[in-house]
């Protein structure tokens, strides 16, 4: 199938979108879910309870001893990334970028979308102010 010319970015700006959709969907996935068990970490008293080393990355952490860490940091480093060091935070650094993308892509998509409709065009050639809606001149 060949793809005319003028459609071919209109094609790679939907691609981009949706793909950086789909990857950043999962890091959204984890910040809403921290971000709700932080919010409510005294009710769920986090503070109490620890996380076993067995779950956590070898070299997270190792000041707090064998035992774990309290589940209260652990969800507080997952949710700012902090808990894979720069690395993490590069990431989500990145994930973040991603999203700006995607606002800005869907922004482009949405507007380009407007710009080809009836209204947009007969609201910018003032046709539509003097009550027309078809674009009909009336004398």
């Amino acid at each position: 199938m060949v793809v005319p010319r003028r459609n071919r970015g209109k094609i790679w700006l939907r691609r981009t979108h949706g793909l950086l959709g789909v990857v950043s969907a999962f890091n959204l996935l984890v910040l809403i879910s921290t971000g709700f068990l932080l919010q409510h970490m005294a009710l769920l008293r986090l503070d109490e309870r620890v996380v076993s080393r067995r779950l956590l990355p070898g070299r997270y952490r190792q000041q707090d001893g064998e035992s774990g860490v309290r589940a209260d940091i652990v969800v507080a480093d997952i949710h700012s990334g902090r808990m894979f060091g720069v690395a993490g935070a590069l990431v989500l650094d990145g994930i973040t970028l991603a999203w700006l993308v995607m606002l800005s892509t869907g922004l482009v998509m949405y507007f380009a979308k407007q710009g080809n409709g009836k209204k947009r065009k007969a609201w910018a050639s003032g046709e539509e102010m003097n009550g027309d809606a078809e674009g009909v001149a009336h004398e």
